[in-house]
């Protein structure tokens, strides 16, 4: 059979990682074709399955770790063109689907094959996949698509499988790679998949008549540990199949999975109060939404301590953060709890050298069959960090096809290349910033309008030091004379605190035992600002925390604002570790911290990590706010890249996110007079790429005149190309 058409790249499965890696590689000047085998894209997230998205943010556990690049663009165009005042029933946006699709749609080097199953590949050798034969069921054709780059997003990988590649299936033993979460002795079992379903609340009382094929479950006690909130929108804890083959028991795995979901909803609406006498069924999902099946095999397997000892790759292009996250292969039938959630001590980073095959040289994969063990893998199987893979072997493929080599040797030859691709595409690589030598902007003195001070949060509630409690803290002067913290003491008498001071690596590094300093106080019956004297020199921009140990009787004031310059923690006693955690303590730095500096966008890091990062314009003066670069030399250019605040801490339910700029120009100084390059209105994406006539300029201004809802300018970053 002759190829129909023949591509640099072709991308197997259109899940979220398949389509964000096929987007990447075809802005990234790849003709790319993305095979997809059902009718919408997206996969578990689709309209279909109707999972949310969830990364290594892992519900605010992660600080600012939501993933950005073009997963952000797609989460960001779903809640602007979604109207509605929130999920309904926490169900995703009914236009997600369509918004993959246009996005797909929109890159010119892209062809999208719908319906279209790849069921064979075609060897040019036994290293080196040729090409596939695919069959389009809506059109009943069967046709070739040849490639020089191929990757396997489809989850179960049978193209990968057929073409040789190596893999792992089941949960290895504990021995095999030191992993204490593992079973004692390996077999095939797997995470079982789940089918949702949603209803709605009619305002009226609704009958519910069960089918006669359910299983039936008559009281709580037969769904122990299966929690009953948020009845409108299903529950992923109806699993099962984790003992059968994923793949070829499918069927099977559906059918029963119908009987228990019809089952629960009996047991819901029937046999006892759970508030659902006036809701209705209004969809069931018909395809599982599959956990695991295959993990093949890179030139490196992630493993339980990669990602508890947070080992920072050298060719590392992603991360994730979710827990360790493993469900009894039973599922809804074990009468254990759902799932077992292993906490890991922050976000974790991934190889390149695990997203592709050992044995395959021109095959890369992502999504949940990366090479990972099985413990592992509960942590990176889900879509946020599967999109953020699927972007790294994109821009991967693009380079392979721009050097003619194959993923190992650009991994070998060209890492940092890819690296800093990414991160100019607005990715995050853990510790790792821009050194683009092409970016002008790295060259210049940056100035502002203005700059914010960091505010101090308003107390909005108490805690008691009933544990140590920590509280980081970003410095912009050279010395720390003194912080005060708010506290309030219900002792009768007053009382002695002795806080330490140490250093942290970046904002939610709670890990360091050295004290810098030490300072004690009087604490005085009631609330009062109580001072602790450190008077020790620090480094400007760095961040440093103070720990006030466990003290009883005595509170200490947080806030639910949280400033990007300070993260609090808190002893875990499960985890034998400080825990980053949500809201603020309340606390000021003498003198006053001004950690928003508009030297901030050329730092090379676009989110909060060793400091906010951030250029924040006075919230005291009003908009419009400008920041500017300035040149000591006249410079050619005629791209620049801006990268706005979304808040990579909470994902706004619907609409924009207010923090990002909406209204903004961006300006020239040529022959003595400002000229207008480009006007931006209602902008709501985080990252904006503006392209104009080369100019020639030693001043670029970006004038902000509104934003999406707060009152300040705010900026991570500004990159600055003269382009061809």
């Amino acid at each position: 059979m002759r190829p129909q058409e023949t591509y640099d790249l072709i991308v197997i499965g259109g899940g979220v990682a398949g389509t964000v890696a096929a987007i990447a590689a075809a802005r990234n000047g790849c003709k790319t074709a993305l095979v997809q085998d059902r009718p919408v894209l997206g996969g578990n997230s689709s309209s279909e399955m109707r999972i949310n998205i969830t990364g290594a943010r892992a519900g605010g556990r992660n600080p600012h770790a939501r993933e950005t690049g073009i997963i952000e663009e797609l989460r960001l165009e779903d809640r602007f063109r979604d109207p509605r005042p929130g999920p309904v029933n926490g169900q995703p946006n009914p236009q997600w689907d369509w918004i993959l699709w246009e996005w797909v749609r929109r890159e010119s080097n892209l062809t999208l094959y719908l319906n279209t199953r790849a069921t064979e590949p075609i060897m040019a050798d036994k290293e080196h996949i040729k090409g596939i034969i695919v069959e389009q069921y809506s059109t009943e054709r069967r046709f070739r698509l040849d490639g020089a780059l191929f990757i396997d997003a489809s989850g179960d990988g049978e193209i990968a499988a057929k073409a040789g590649a190596s893999f792992l299936m089941g949960r290895e033993a504990r021995n095999e790679f030191g992993e204490s979460y593992a079973p004692q002795e390996a077999d095939d079992k797997v995470l079982p998949p789940s089918i949702l379903f949603s209803a709605r609340d009619e305002g009226r009382p609704v009958k519910f008549v069960p089918p006669p094929w359910i299983v039936e479950y008559r009281d709580d006690d037969a769904l122990p540990y299966r929690p009953h909130g948020r009845i409108g929108s299903g529950f992923w804890w109806i699993a099962w199949g984790g003992e059968l083959d994923p793949i070829k028991d499918s069927e099977e795995i559906r059918d029963e999975l119908l009987r228990h979901v019809f089952g629960v909803w009996d047991h819901i609406k029937n046999h006892g109060d759970h508030g659902a006498e006036t809701f209705a069924l209004d969809w069931v999902g018909a395809i599982p939404a599959k956990r695991e099946s295959r993990r093949f095999l890179g030139d490196h397997i992630l493993t339980q301590d990669d990602l508890e000892s947070q080992k920072l790759f050298p060719d590392r292009v992603a991360y994730g953060g979710w827990p360790i996250d493993l469900h009894p292969p039973e599922g809804i039938k074990s009468p254990d709890p759902p799932c077992t959630q292993y906490q890991l001590p922050g976000i974790y980073s991934i190889p390149f050298r695990s997203l592709y095959s050992r044995d395959i040289h021109n095959l890369m994969f992502a999504g949940r069959n990366i090479s990972a063990t099985h413990v592992a893998f509960g942590s990176i199987r889900v879509m946020g960090t599967c999109a953020v893979m699927g972007q790294a072997v994109g821009t991967a493929a693009a380079l392979c096809k721009r050097y003619g080599l194959t993923p190992r040797e650009l991994a070998q030859q060209r890492i940092g290349e890819l690296q800093q691709q990414l991160l100019k595409d607005d990715c995050y690589i853990i510790d790792m910033a821009n050194t683009d030598p092409a970016d002008l902007a790295r060259q210049a003195k940056v100035t502002a309008s203005s700059e914010a001070p960091l505010e101090v949060p308003e107390p909005t509630s108490w805690l008691p030091l009933d544990v140590d409690r920590g509280q980081m803290i970003t410095l912009s002067h050279d010395r720390l004379e003194a912080l005060e913290v708010l506290l309030r003491s219900y002792r009768d008498v007053p009382l002695v605190i002795t806080a330490y001071l140490r250093k942290g690596k970046n904002l939610t590094d709670f890990t360091s035992i050295k004290d810098l300093a030490k300072a004690s106080a009087t604490v005085e019956p009631g609330e009062s600002w109580v001072t602790f004297r450190f008077e020790i020199e620090v480094e400007p921009g760095s961040c440093y925390w103070v720990l006030l140990p466990a003290t009883e009787g005595v509170e200490w004031a947080i806030s639910s604002m949280e400033p990007y310059a300070l993260q609090r923690a808190e002893w875990s006693m499960d985890y034998r570790r400080f825990q980053s955690v949500r809201q603020s303590h309340v606390l000021r730095a003498m003198p006053r911290p001004y950690p928003y500096s508009p030297a901030n966008v050329i730092s090379g890091v676009s989110r909060p990590e060793r400091g906010p990062n951030i250029w924040i314009s006075d919230p005291g003066q009003p908009l419009p706010q400008w920041i500017e670069l300035n040149w000591s030399t006249p410079q050619i250019f005629n791209t620049v890249y801006l990268t706005f605040d979304t808040n990579c801490n909470d994902l706004v339910p619907t609409g924009p996110a207010p923090e990002c700029v909406r209204d903004y120009h961006l300006q020239a100084l040529i022959r003595d007079e400002w000229q207008e390059l480009s006007h931006v209105t209602e902008n709501h994406q985080r990252r904006n790429v503006l392209r104009f006539e080369s100019i020639v300029t030693k001043r670029l201004r970006v004038t902000i005149r509104a934003t999406n809802g707060v009152p300040e300018a705010r900026i991570y970053e500004i990159r600055v190309y003269k382009e061809v």
